[in-house]
């Protein structure tokens, strides 16, 4: 199970972010589409230094956020989609299981 992708720029290893799905819908309704979204984490990833960022979604919304290990403190009532370092972007799998997770969220809400 993946979601279609789009790339952000034609240079390869650029972040890409899913167009279709909850996942999209909530990028787009948290961060105003998919270049905000993508600022957004790779400054994330840059702060959280050595460890890194998760991608976290509110258990009682389905809200996703970014927490930073270390500097936000513990992240109570939430689920972690999936945890990037510097360098590294999420994956096709990465993506999927998000999905899953949001798609989850939304039924038991």
């Amino acid at each position: 199970m993946t979601d279609e992708h789009i790339g952000l720029s034609p240079r390869p290893g650029d972040m890409q972010v899913p167009s279709t799905g909850l996942a999209a819908m909530r990028i787009g309704l948290e961060f105003g589409g998919a270049a905000d979204f993508v600022d957004s984490l790779e400054r994330a990833i840059a702060r959280g230094g050595e460890q890194g960022v998760t991608l976290v979604a509110a258990l009682d919304r389905g809200d996703i956020s970014m927490h930073l290990p270390r500097t936000d403190g513990p992240c109570w009532n939430s689920v972690p989609l999936f945890h990037l370092h510097r360098g590294e972007h999420p994956n096709d799998e990465d993506w999927a299981t998000t999905s899953g997770i949001l798609e989850k969220l939304e039924r038991y809400r």
